[in-house]
């Protein structure tokens, strides 16, 4: 169509360099919760909830992996280690913090997000397979 602008990057650039999306910095997430959440929509709310105290997520993925990991790209550069956890006893990367507040989560129906080992990622790209 004339007159279409296209507002996204271009892909090479979300492989190497800053991430951004219409001018604003954006930071790609693997969230592993390490147990099967995506069989309650509660436990899944408190999980995406929680990841939100960090920034507005952009995109979320599907759930995969037997329910327990999502992928998201969140607005804002979320580098750096001065992230402090809900409860305050946990200081560090974004990652860190979210850790910390995704197992303080305790259980949700029935979903006990304190019998695995939950982790979370910064990523530099998007895996697709």
């Amino acid at each position: 169509m004339a007159g279409v602008t296209r507002a996204h990057p271009l892909v090479a650039s979300l492989i190497d360099g800053p991430k951004s999306y219409a001018g604003k910095a954006v930071t790609i997430l693997a969230v592993d919760l390490d147990v099967d959440a995506d069989g309650s929509a509660l436990a899944m709310i408190a999980a995406l909830s929680t990841i939100q105290r960090y920034g507005n997520i952009l995109i979320q993925g599907a759930v995969h992996d037997t329910g327990s990991k999502i992928d998201v790209i969140m607005e804002g550069d979320l580098s750096g280690s001065d992230y402090v956890s809900a409860d305050g006893t946990v200081t560090g990367t974004v990652g860190a913090a979210m850790v910390e507040d995704l197992i303080n989560l305790a259980t949700i129906d029935g979903v006990d997000f304190t019998s695995g080992t939950t982790a979370v990622t910064v990523r530099s790209n998007l895996i697709t397979a």
